[in-house]
């Protein structure tokens, strides 16, 4: 499934390493501070789904590791792989890593989502959180995550949507249009990839389009969980036998 990517699609790709090697030291702040903490509750969640007894997992755009350090809380045993391709993310997630003791089951690589660099059928579990819309060929990418999944294993996808409540919808949208971009100015002083955050929330699939195109690639049982009224939405698939 892959392709060769046109111009728009290199420019895009280079914006988004530019404004998150930009964000990267307040990244976890703000993630929290955005949230209300609720993205550790939906990366807990995450994980609380992977197949039983899995031993290895790829965490897609894993940026500071957050999905890869709850896997190791859940399951000391397990073995994870963080694939990024903004280095200061990677950094970052190298520290907390050696911080949380876990450098034995959390390995580190710098990589592209649409051509991940393991053989088939290798990992019980492929993961991605908020990353999938920062990727201009998602086809590809799901693609290449249930590649590498094996036959049984799970695709996992933590996006944002709009809620279906009108009341919650609005609410969300005055949120992302108004309290996200203040905050990110004053915290992180990039004031652009905190406008970029919102449009690409406004601008991604709805969750039952993410569906369609996870079946369409082949995973089959698809799921799309709604946390916290419906703001982000946990989308499952499994690879078939």
């Amino acid at each position: 499934m892959n392709r060769t990517l046109d111009i728009q699609d290199a420019d895009r790709i280079k914006t988004v390493q530019r404004i998150f090697n930009s964000v990267t030291p307040q990244y976890d702040l703000l993630n929290r501070l955005l949230s209300g903490r609720q993205d550790v509750y939906w990366r807990r969640r995450t994980v609380r789904h992977f197949p039983e007894n899995s031993e290895r997992v790829i965490d897609i755009a894993t940026g500071t590791g957050d999905i890869a350090l709850e896997a190791i809380k859940q399951h000391p045993e397990i073995n994870v792989i963080g694939l990024d391709f903004v280095p200061r993310m990677l950094q970052f997630a190298a520290v907390k890593t050696k911080k949380a003791n876990a450098e034995k089951h959390i390995g580190l690589i710098a990589g592209d989502a649409l051509h991940i660099p393991f053989q088939n059928n290798y990992f019980d579990a492929a993961t991605i959180a908020f990353g999938l819309r920062n990727i201009p060929d998602i086809p590809t990418a799901l693609g290449e995550m249930q590649r590498v999944v094996r036959p049984g294993g799970k695709v996992l996808i933590l996006e944002m949507t709009f809620p279906k409540n009108i009341g919650m919808r609005r609410f969300f949208n005055w949120y992302l249009n108004n309290i996200i971009p203040l905050l990110g100015r004053l915290i992180s002083r990039d004031s652009g990839a905190y406008r970029y955050l919102p449009d690409s929330i406004q601008a991604f699939l709805s969750p039952g389009e993410l569906s369609n195109l996870m079946e369409k690639v082949g995973l089959i049982e698809v799921k799309a969980i709604p946390l916290t009224f419906g703001i982000t939405y946990l989308h499952e698939g499994v690879k078939p036998d």
